[in-house]
This record gives structure tokens, C-alpha cells and sequence, in this order.
């Protein structure tokens, strides 16, 4: 049996600090429904067994509430479990319900990014973000497999028509801005053209 020497609640985790040096975190919806004060004895392994135990519904709960924002991929929704501090082993129990329920599909996800980021972005800078999403580079690929080629053109030529101002209608500044967000050099670089041709007109 162990002693609690300190309990900071803190963006959705209480950090709960032993006399051994030891330090639980738990989710804090799971602290409320089960709180330790400082000075009481307690055992970190039947605490954590309770947090396994009851941590689904709640984990479940936060998970849902996040979904409701917007379709969100595998790997945002395991990170921001984690973030409240629940364990494997839920996170996974959660995985599965929201899998079996179709609520999450990285697939959905990926071909929903893919659309409303190519407006701005390059498929460059988009793999890159859904790799950062967690997303496979097989579903990606399958997402990008949408924006086409005359399609992501088109949007390069708006970007470098909206650029061409602010960068004195250098197609050389162009170029690089579109490389930077994403576009390939043989595509930036043709967008920067079309873009100085219709400033010249």
C-alpha cells in the first residue's frame, strides 16, 4: 500500500503523486467518479485495474464527442485518447466499437482531406499531412488518386494568380510558394507561367 502526496488536475488528467515516487495519470471523468485525496493510502495496481475496468464508457464518450467535430483519422483519435491518459488496452476495446459502427474509416477520412485541402495545397503537401494523421500511405495513395492532374493545375493557377501581386509577378518567387505548399516543380513552374502570361494581358 502506497500514499498520495499530491493530486494536480490539469487539461483533462489528474496527476496523482506516491510517497514512493510514483505517479498515476488518469483520465479525469475516471477521477471524479473515484477521487484520492492527498495524505490517503492507496494501491497504484488496483487503481489502475479500475481505470481498465471502467475506462471504455468514458473513453467511448470522448471519442464520439470528438468524431462530431468532423471525420477524423485512426491515428488523431488514438492520440487524443492517449492525451487523456487511458490505457492501451481501452483505447483498442474503443477502436473496435467505432470500427464495427463505421464511425471511423481512414479511407473516409483521407478522400474527405483530399478534398477540401486541394483548394490550396499541393498532393505534396497533403500526403505529407495525412501521413501526419496517421492515415497508411496505401489509403492515401488511393485519396490522391482523386485530385488529377488538370485539377490540381487549375488550382496551382489560382494560387499564382493570387500570388502574382505580392510577388511583383516573379515567376521565380511564384514558383518556390507553390513548391512550398505543396506542388511539384514542373507544375509550379507552369502555373507561375500562366499566371504572368494573364497578368501581361
Amino acid at each position: 500500500m502506497d500514499r498520495v502526496t499530491e493530486v494536480v488536475r490539469r487539461n483533462g488528467v489528474a496527476r496523482v503523486k506516491m510517497l514512493s515516487g510514483e505517479e498515476l495519470r488518469i483520465p479525469a471523468a475516471l477521477f471524479l467518479e473515484r477521487r484520492v485525496r492527498a495524505g490517503e493510502p492507496l494501491d497504484p495496481g488496483e487503481y489502475r485495474l479500475f481505470i481498465s475496468r471502467r475506462g471504455y464508457p468514458h473513453a467511448l464518450e470522448t471519442a464520439v464527442k470528438f468524431l462530431a467535430l468532423r471525420e477524423r483519422s485512426e491515428g488523431e483519435i488514438r492520440a487524443r485518447l492517449r492525451r487523456s491518459c487511458y490505457p492501451e488496452e481501452v483505447i483498442a476495446h474503443v477502436m473496435a466499437t467505432l470500427a464495427t459502427h463505421d464511425l471511423v474509416s481512414d479511407q473516409r477520412f483521407a478522400e474527405q482531406w483530399v478534398d477540401s485541402r486541394a483548394k490550396r495545397y499541393g498532393r505534396g503537401r497533403i500526403a505529407q499531412e495525412l501521413r501526419m494523421k496517421g492515415v497508411s500511405a496505401q489509403d492515401a495513395q488511393a485519396a490522391l488518386e482523386m485530385l488529377n492532374e488538370e485539377d490540381e493545375l487549375r488550382q496551382a493557377c489560382t494560387q499564382a494568380r493570387k500570388m502574382a501581386r505580392r510577388l511583383q509577378n516573379d515567376p521565380v518567387k511564384i514558383t518556390q510558394a507553390l513548391v512550398r505548399r505543396g506542388y511539384g516543380l514542373a507544375l509550379a513552374r507552369k502555373a507561375a507561367e500562366q499566371a504572368g502570361e494573364l497578368q501581361g494581358k
